[in-house]
């Protein structure tokens, strides 16, 4: 405390570092090592590092590095668009003075497109994991967790699990907010529904659920990026929309198509797959 703190700023990483960088992690894990698994995972080989003069390791196959400093003088940054596609408020932050550049041959100043869907993956996606582990402790049967496009891969959320006794799915609504407390909406289906097809999930709420099943959470801490939150609170609100644990299942199952008569196509099943495997690897990684 109260001195300047030595930084690398790595711009044009691979996917593995930038994927790393924004995921939350406990106090004391190194991001590198979690970059250099998955890596290893999809390459067949680790993360190549190296060390700067400053003595920071940093990936070596940027394109460029910035050797800088984070001082002790706070200035005034943005106002920029954020993960929402609105503007977000002006914050006090720290200046950072930069010594010196590295670049490659040939390099490009990597940069992302704000509210657009590489924001998207870049926030939002390394929270799912996070829900997921979660959600888990509390719902042992938990099967996916999924951050909406809709709701800009940060405010709104589903959970799909498989109901071992009545309540479950009440704890599972809790803990989600738990394990993303910027989120402020949440449902919770039956592991049959689809949670990365939106018609699938919005029929279950039309289907499976009543008004009385909706929890209310008001005066919680929300979001600074919902441009609708009051001060620094929220109203979160969650959706239980599994069938209850005492009633027919039959009259909540949606019928089936012969499959010698084909069936309706999946539009969302490519995309749960990439996720859902992207997901597997930081559960078992973080």
């Amino acid at each position: 405390a109260g001195k300047e703190l030595k930084v690398s700023i790595c711009v044009g990483a691979c996917a593995e570092v930038l994927l790393a960088a924004a995921t939350s992690m406990d106090f004391g894990a190194d991001e590198l090592e979690v970059a250099s698994a998955m890596h290893e995972k999809g390459h067949g080989s680790p993360l190549k590092v190296g060390r700067c003069d400053n003595g920071i390791l940093v990936p070596a196959e940027c394109d460029y590095v910035l050797e800088a400093r984070i001082t002790l003088e706070e200035t005034k940054e943005g106002p920029f668009v954020d993960i929402t596609g609105t503007y977000d408020f002006e914050r006090q932050q720290p200046v950072i003075e930069v010594d010196r550049i590295w670049a490659r041959k040939d390099p490009v100043f990597h940069l992302l497109l704000p509210g657009g869907y590489e924001h998207y993956l870049l926030m939002g996606l390394p929270r799912e994991p996070m829900i997921f582990k979660t959600v888990r402790q509390a719902v042992p049967r938990v099967r996916n967790v999924r951050l909406t496009e809709g709701g800009c891969c940060w405010l709104n959320g589903v959970v799909s699990i498989a109901k071992n006794k009545e309540g479950d799915g009440v704890n599972a609504i809790m803990a989600a907010f738990t394990g993303h407390p910027s989120m402020k909406q949440v449902i919770v289906v039956d592991e049959d529904v689809d949670i990365f097809d939106d018609r699938q999930v919005e029929w279950a709420v039309a289907t499976r659920m009543q008004a009385d099943r909706i929890l209310m959470i008001p005066g919680a801490a929300g979001s600074s990026l919902d441009p609708s939150s009051h001060g620094k609170t929220t109203w979160k609100v969650g959706y239980d929309a599994t069938i209850p644990m005492d009633a027919d299942r039959s009259l909540y199952e949606r019928a089936r198509l012969d499959r010698n008569r084909g069936e309706p196509i999946n539009y969302g099943q490519s995309v749960g797959r990439t996720r859902r495997w992207l997901r597997s690897d930081w559960v078992r990684t973080i």
